[in-house]
């Protein structure tokens, strides 16, 4: 469920002009080296991608439509079992 819901997000955002500013890495709490080296490297990457496009004008209109339809669906999946 995690990834379809990753998926989603990328693709969400990716609409409203923010791809790239998401991430998922499993990292173990034994894993504290691996955690400081996804977080800098991740910060590094929202950094090179500068300030976010969008503007105060943004119509978020299109995007509540696609999140209510998205959890439409999860909901008749969970319903059916799928």
């Amino acid at each position: 469920m995690t990834i379809k819901r990753m998926t989603f997000l990328q693709e969400l955002l990716g609409f409203m002009g923010l791809e790239g500013r998401l991430h998922l890495d499993w990292i173990s709490s034994a894993e504290a080296q691996k955690f400081v080296q996804v977080v800098t490297h991740f910060t590094n990457k929202i950094k090179s991608l500068g300030p976010s496009p969008l503007s105060g004008d943004f119509d978020m209109s299109a995007v509540m439509n696609a999140c209510e339809a998205c959890e439409a669906v999860q909901d008749t999946e969970s319903v059916g079992g799928g």
